[in-house]
């Protein structure tokens, strides 16, 4: 008897699973769709990323091109300061004594030290 017994629960327990058939869900993950919400921040953030990839290069670009105006004045800076320096000696040159004198006794002058003040 405990043969029949336990065939007749097996049959009453598969008498109740046919009664309620259950849905069996089957979720692929590959194929999940995308919401509004989702497909507005993936939009916004692509839209924020060009934008800063774009701010990036321009940015580049004008530093770059500050660098070079940058280079360009002090090229000339240094042109300009070489040009005084240059200047400079010439004058020392042209109002030395020496040479002074030399066009003074040329010219027939002479010099009178007795009308010769130094101050200090």
């Amino acid at each position: 008897m405990a043969d029949s017994s336990a065939r007749n629960l097996n049959y009453q327990q598969s008498q109740q699973q046919t009664e309620q058939p259950k849905k069996a869900i089957v979720l692929n993950p590959k194929s999940v769709p995308w919401t509004a919400f989702e497909k507005s921040l993936v939009v916004l953030g692509s839209l924020i990323t060009l934008g800063l990839m774009i701010l990036l290069v321009s940015a580049s670009i004008s530093a770059t091109s500050a660098q070079h105006q940058l280079a360009n004045v002090e090229q000339t800076i240094i042109s300009q300061k070489s040009h005084n320096t240059d200047l400079r000696q010439e004058i020392g040159e042209l109002t030395s004594t020496t040479r002074i004198n030399k066009i003074a006794r040329d010219q027939g002058l002479h010099l009178v030290e007795s009308n010769i003040r130094n101050v200090r």
